[in-house]
């Protein structure tokens, strides 16, 4: 059994999608002995190959995303490693001075 399929998240399958439930629709008891296995099996792999293509973009979606994340996270180890470089500087500055 197939879930409801969603145009617009599996364009390349509709008309299997339609030949499949017109089977069904045709052959109301002879869809239980197999009838419509042959568009099934085809809507299968049909799906199974949306989703692959779906989960590359994905992948290379993510790793762009996790890329983008790790040279923000470097960027704010760096200013918080000049600020506290700063900080130390300024504290040590004060201690000379006011001693």
């Amino acid at each position: 059994m197939h879930p409801q399929l969603a145009d617009h998240l599996n364009p390349g399958c509709i008309d299997l999608a339609d030949k499949l439930m017109n089977c069904h629709a045709d052959h109301r008891w002879a869809k239980f002995l197999g009838k419509c296995n042959a568009v099934s099996e085809a809507l299968n792999k049909c799906l199974g190959a949306e989703f692959e293509v779906r989960r590359k973009q994905q992948l290379i979606e993510a790793r762009a995303r996790k890329a983008l994340f790790k040279e923000q996270m470097d960027r704010l180890k760096d200013d918080d490693a000049q600020q506290r470089a700063f900080e130390q500087q300024q504290a040590s500055g004060q201690q000379r001075g006011g001693a």
